[in-house]
């Protein structure tokens, strides 16, 4: 007999078969309660390197990311995006609480640095 199978006709056996447990990985970005993915890893781009070309239609995940891979900041979730300000940026904070200048730039990526408006 198979241990933890359910066996109608034998007496004493009554536990109901589990349903299997996947082991798999996602492929697709898991989404936030809020709907919007926050981690550098769960953005599309960690799927699709040609998606990465864009300042359009960022999520906190796509910022997150190009911050990390694209210019090496300390900064593998974002956990808060500011408004556009007047000077045409506007700050991410990352979750180890580095905050960001993001500048948004038309038919490529942001261009991200620190809160003086360099790269160090």
């Amino acid at each position: 007999m198979i241990s933890g199978v359910f066996h109608p006709n034998v007496p004493g056996r009554s536990e109901k078969p589990r349903p299997p447990v996947s082991s798999a990985v996602p492929s697709e970005p898991v989404a936030r309660s809020n709907g919007e993915p926050t981690r550098a890893s769960e953005s599309e781009y960690s799927l699709d390197l040609r998606k990465a070309t864009t300042s359009t239609g960022l999520t906190k995940a796509d910022l997150a990311w190009h911050a990390s891979r694209t210019y090496g900041w300390d900064c593998d979730e974002v956990i808060e995006k500011g408004a556009m300000t007047k000077a045409e940026y506007f700050i991410i904070t990352c979750s180890g609480g580095t905050k960001l200048r993001v500048y948004p730039r038309n038919g490529r990526h942001p261009k991200i640095t620190n809160m003086k408006g360099d790269y160090d």
